[in-house]
């Protein structure tokens, strides 16, 4: 089935909303050592009016993958630094899919669709964040040329988790 990618908007709000909550805990419940803490994480992430206020955000973008049905979506944000670094570029926040879905290249068409429109934008380096402990992802973002930059830490009460972060010039 062929990959459509379109740019979400605020009619899109449920359905990210949805989509975030449902991939992401299919992906990474059991790296949670508290499911209420993960469930406030979500909270944050994809209550509506956080989705709302970030599909306004200059500079940020949604992006909707779908076939016959929606299967995943993209946050990118235009311009951004690498803390406590000098380099700049596109931050892919999210490239997020269907556990059913993978597997199919749809992962690798969603990031190349970010990373055409970024060097529409003039942009030359892409940038993300990717949990250690997703080895699937670090070698999938490694075999698209993604190089390991420096670690950073994402902490909650009753855990720490080391993240990669991995850019690429574009």
């Amino acid at each position: 089935m062929p990959l459509k990618i379109r740019q979400a908007t605020q009619a899109d709000l449920m359905l990210l909303n949805e989509l975030g909550n449902n991939i992401y805990r299919a992906h990474f419940k059991h790296m949670w050592a508290s499911e209420s803490e993960m469930n406030d994480f979500l909270e944050c992430e994809y209550a509506l009016s956080t989705l709302e206020h970030s599909l306004k955000e200059y500079g940020v973008c949604w992006y909707l993958a779908e076939t016959d049905h929606p299967i995943g979506f993209a946050k990118v944000t235009w311009e951004c630094t690498i803390p406590d670094t000098e380099i700049s570029g596109v931050l892919l926040n999210k490239l997020y899919l269907d556990p059913a879905e993978t597997r199919k290249r749809y992962g690798q068409l969603m990031f190349d669709e970010i990373t055409e429109l970024a060097r529409r934008r003039g942009k030359k380096f892409l940038w993300l964040e990717v949990l250690e402990q997703n080895d699937r992802a670090c070698k999938f973002y490694s075999k698209l040329g993604m190089r390991h930059i420096k670690d950073t830490y994402f902490k909650t009460t009753s855990q720490q988790s080391r993240l990669k972060i991995m850019g690429v010039s574009i």
